[in-house]
């Protein structure tokens, strides 16, 4: 014989097992990796010199923070003379910050646009460097860059799999 249920066990909500159950705890935030701090920042600096590129600041005579503040005149005449290669530096620039702030936020799309973007940069060195006009800083900006997007805690950060997709055949 079954004992009594008592009239209190259907409406104490921690019996009934189909109330509904209180949320479980969020996970911590993601503490973000040095590595990752370090590549969005020298994704920046990146950007940086080739917006100083575009722009045609060089460290000389002048303050370049002054002369950027500055609006003259002449800044209709420039927009005006903008080329291809300009709008090309532009939109790289852009899409070097855009890729930091995408590492930052530990997105994906971040860490593969800062890929592509560090593998064209590379090839540009490549061809540069046999073609005469080798820039030794970048090329050492780039190969810091490649070195600390494959570090393997900037791939997990991002969720970029570290595991082959195809297991090995033992031989």
């Amino acid at each position: 014989m079954g004992r009594a249920r008592s009239r209190w066990a259907t409406i104490n909500p921690m019996n009934d097992p189909a109330a509904p159950k209180p949320p479980e705890p969020a996970a911590p935030p993601m503490r973000r990796p040095f590595a990752l701090l370090a590549l969005s920042f020298l994704l920046l600096v990146k950007a940086g010199v080739l917006l100083a590129v575009l722009l045609d600041l060089r460290l000389a005579d002048q303050n370049p923070i002054g002369r950027a503040l500055q609006v003259s005149p002449e800044l209709g005449q420039w927009v005006q003379s903008l080329t291809l290669s300009d709008a090309v530096l532009a939109v790289l620039a852009v899409l070097l910050v855009g890729s930091a702030v995408g590492l930052v936020l530990l997105r994906r799309d971040g860490w593969l646009m800062a890929m592509v973007l560090t593998g064209l940069f590379v090839a540009a060195d490549i061809a540069g460097f046999f073609g005469g006009m080798v820039n030794y800083l970048w090329m050492a900006l780039n190969i810091i860059t490649v070195f600390y997007l494959n570090q393997a805690e900037v791939r997990a950060a991002v969720g970029v799999s570290t595991e082959p997709l195809v297991p090995a055949v033992p031989s």
